[in-house]
C-alpha cells in the first residue's frame, strides 16, 4: 500500500503541492508503483494469483465483506483495549448486517470519517494517521484470502503507527490546555500518562511469561481459544518431541473432536498407533490422511518408515519414493529414503538420496551416511571430506569424530586418529567400540620399557 499513501501525500498534504506540477509529483512516487506491478506479476507467476489457493472457501463475497466491519471493529477495540491477548483468534464469519460486531465497526468506521474530517479541517497532516491506518489494514480484512487465523494483533503493527500519530498528536493538545490552566491539571496529566505507561509495561512482562517455551506458548492460547486446531496439534508434537506420547495422544484425540478428517490429525494418530504396534490402525490412519490430502508427503513418509521397520521393503520403498516425489526439496523425505537403501544394501540408490539431500540443505546426519558410504567403497578422501562437513556443521557430532578416527586409524596416522576419538567420547563417552579403539591407539602410542 506504500505507493497508494506516498501519492496521496504528495497530492493532498505534502507543503509544496500546489507549487509542483502533476509530472512533478509524479516523479517522486513512479518508481514504488513500478515495484508493486513487478511484484503482483511476480506473484501471479508462482502463486497463479495474489494467493495460491482461496483458504476460507467456506466464506462467500458477502459474509466477506460483512466480516470485514467485524474484523475492523475488533482491531480498533484492541487497539484501545488491548487486554485479553492471544496467539490465535477463533473466527466465526458475519452472515447479516444486524451482527452486533457488524454494528460495532460499522459505527467505529463513521466515528474514524468523522475525525477525519475534523482533522483534515484543523490539522490537516495529522489526518493522514487515518489513511496510513485504513490503506496498511485494508488488505487483512478479507477473510478469504487471509486462512484460518483471520483476525491476529501481528496484522494490526503497522495500521497501528497512523493511529498512534493521531493519539500523540491529540495528546499534545492536551497538553497545551493543561498547560494554560494550572500546574495541578499538569500534573494529573503527567501522571495518568505515568499510570498508563506502567500499565503498558506491566502488560508486556507479563505477557512475556506466555512466550517462554513452546508447551506454555500453546496451552496459554487454548485456554483462551479451545478451538485452535493448529495449536491442538502443535501441543501435541510438542509433547511427542518431549517423549510423551500419552499426553500428545491426548491433545491429538481432542484435535479429531475438532476436525475428524483433518490430514494432519489423521497422521499424528498414525504415529501413536505404530508406537503402539498397533499396525493395523496405523495404516488405516495414514491412509486416511492420504485420501483426505494426496500431496500430505509426511502421512506417507510415516506409512513407508512402518513398513520399513516391519520388513516389508515393497511397499517401503513404495511409500518413500513417493514422499519424494510430492517433495523433491524435502531433506527428511531424501534423509529417510536413503537410510532405507543403505539398510537393505543398495548404496548407490543411498549414495544419490544423501547427496541431493545435501543439495537442497547440509545437514550432519546426510554427510555422516555419505561418509559411511564412501568408507565401504573404499573412497577415503571423500569419505573424509563427508565427515569434515559433518563436524563442520555440527562439531558435537560423535559419528563423524568416530568416523574421521577409523579413517586416520586405517591410514596409521594415530596422532589424528586418538584427537577425533577423544572428540567423540566428549559427547558419547559410553560408546564401547571407540573406547575399545581407544585404548589400543594409546597402547601403541605408549613408549616400550
Amino acid at each position: 500500500m506504500f505507493p497508494l499513501l506516498a501519492t496521496l501525500y504528495e497530492h493532498f498534504y505534502r507543503n509544496d503541492r500546489n507549487e509542483t506540477s502533476w509530472r512533478q509529483k509524479a516523479a517522486r512516487y513512479y518508481a514504488p508503483w513500478f515495484l508493486l506491478i513487478a511484484y503482483f506479476l511476480f506473484r501471479v507467476r508462482f502463486f497463479g494469483g495474489l494467493t495460491a489457493v482461496l483458504l476460507m472457501p467456506r466464506v462467500t463475497w458477502y459474509e466477506a465483506f460483512l466480516s470485514a466491519f467485524a474484523l475492523l471493529g475488533e482491531y480498533l477495540w484492541k487497539f484501545l483495549w488491548p487486554v485479553h491477548l492471544s496467539a490465535f483468534y477463533t473466527f466465526h464469519k458475519s452472515v447479516t448486517p444486524l451482527d452486533p460486531r457488524v454494528l460495532g465497526g460499522l459505527a467505529g468506521l463513521i466515528l474514524c470519517a468523522g475525525l477525519f474530517v475534523l482533522l483534515w479541517k484543523r490539522a490537516r497532516l495529522v489526518s493522514f494517521g487515518f489513511l496510513w491506518f485504513f490503506a496498511t489494514l485494508a488488505l487483512v480484512l478479507n477473510a478469504r484470502w487471509i486462512g484460518p487465523n483471520v483476525f491476529t494483533e501481528r496484522y494490526l503493527y503497522l495500521p497501528s503507527v497512523g493511529l498512534c500519530w493521531i493519539a500523540a498528536w491529540g495528546g499534545m493538545e492536551l497538553w497545551a490546555r493543561a498547560s494554560q490552566r494550572s500546574l495541578a491539571a499538569r500534573e494529573a496529566f503527567t501522571g495518568a500518562l505515568g499510570v498508563l505507561a506502567i500499565l503498558a509495561v506491566t502488560r508486556t512482562v507479563t505477557r512475556n511469561r506466555d512466550w517462554q517455551n513452546e508447551v506454555t506458548y500453546y496451552r496459554t492460547t487454548l485456554a483462551g481459544e479451545p478451538e485452535a486446531l493448529g495449536f491442538r496439534i502443535n501441543l501435541g508434537a510438542a509433547y511427542w518431541n518431549k517423549g510423551n506420547p500419552e499426553a500428545a495422544e491426548e491433545q491429538w484425540r481432542e484435535a479429531q473432536r475438532l476436525a475428524p478428517d483433518n490430514a494432519m490429525v489423521l497422521n499424528n494418530l498414525g504415529l501413536v498407533y505404530a508406537g503402539k504396534k498397533d499396525d493395523t490402525k496405523a495404516i488405516e490412519c495414514f491412509e486416511r490422511s492420504m485420501r483426505q490430502r494426496p500431496n500430505y508427503t509426511d502421512a506417507h513418509l510415516n506409512l513407508g518408515r512402518l513398513y520399513a521397520e516391519r520388513g516389508m521393503n515393497g511397499p517401503a520403498e513404495l511409500q518413500l519414493r513417493a514422499a519424494v516425489a510430492l517433495a523433491p526439496l524435502n531433506i527428511h523425505a531424501r534423509n529417510r529414503l536413503g537410510q532405507f537403501y543403505f539398510e537393505i544394501g543398495r548404496l548407490p540408490e543411498a549414495e544419490e538420496q544423501f547427496r541431493r539431500s545435501v543439495e537442497s540443505e547440509a545437514t550432519p546426519g546426510a554427510f555422516d551416511y555419505l561418509g559411511d558410504i564412501y568408507t565401504r567403497w573404499g573412497r577415503r578422501d571423500e569419505a573424509e571430506g563427508a565427515f569434515r562437513n559433518a563436524v563442520a556443521l555440527d562439531e558435537f557430532d560423535s559419528h563423524a569424530h568416530f568416523g574421521l578416527a577409523a579413517l586416520y586409524a586405517a591410514a596409521r596416522q594415530n596422532a589424528e586418529a586418538l584427537k577425533e576419538y577423544e572428540a567423540g567420547l566428549r559427547t558419547d563417552p559410553a560408546n564401547p567400540q571407540a573406547r575399545a579403539a581407544l585404548q589400543q591407539l594409546r597402547s601403541h602410542e605408549s613408549p616400550k620399557p
